[in-house]
């Protein structure tokens, strides 16, 4: 479940991934998210990220000049996983749904989502390796952008509570994606990934 959390983590510093429900003011294009609050277990997870990122650096810099150009150049594709661009697909943008986070390889119920004018709030379910987690959240939209508050109660296999709270802001930069890869194409290629048995669990019916 620790794994569970961290992939949490990251997908809400990532923007998270599409729900089937509406959401004004998702359009398509480039989006930049940024993670303001990152807490899991009650222990401050941007510093730590920030800690292991300076860390990672010194390393790389200690590397001889062939094996440090291939560190930096795979860091520079993995991206800060607190600030990084997203890009939405016009598919997305159609179907204008909340980003709400979606633990790969895990079996997650339907969300519940209500929305009302510009905020929508919604609450999720998960299991994976043994272990549960419940999480529940809110979006607000204002012109060019899009904050999320998400919190989350879990239990690992050995019955250990977990908890985790992330803020998150994602600001429209613009109509042209460039080189970036559309959220809901990297969703599918992850899912074509995932065991068989994780792509059949049921889902609860939507409500």
């Amino acid at each position: 479940m620790k794994k569970t959390l961290m992939l949490l983590l990251a997908l809400a510093a990532a923007g998270g991934a599409p729900a089937q429900t509406g959401q004004a003011g998702l359009k398509a294009g480039l989006w930049e998210t940024t993670t303001t609050r990152m807490t899991a277990d009650g222990k401050d997870m941007k510093a730590q990220f920030a800690a292991s990122a300076e860390q990672m650096k010194k390393q790389i810099a200690s590397l001889p000049p062939e094996q440090r150009k291939k560190a930096e150049a795979m860091l520079a594709q993995q991206g800060d996983p607190l600030s990084r661009r997203i890009c939405v697909s016009a598919e997305m943008a159609k179907r204008d749904q909340p980003m709400i986070p979606r633990p790969h390889n895990a079996e997650c119920e339907q969300p519940k989502i209500d929305r009302q004018g510009n905020r929508t709030s919604f609450e999720f379910a998960c299991k994976q390796a043994g272990g549960s987690m419940t999480g529940k959240g809110e979006t607000v939209v204002a012109g060019d952008l899009i904050t999320t508050k998400i919190e989350t109660n879990g239990k690992d296999a050995s019955g250990k509570a977990h908890t985790m709270q992330a803020d998150t802001q994602m600001k429209y930069l613009g109509s042209d994606c460039g080189s970036v890869r559309p959220l809901d194409q990297q969703m599918k290629a992850m899912q074509s990934q995932a065991p068989a048995k994780a792509l059949a669990a049921p889902r609860a019916p939507a409500k």
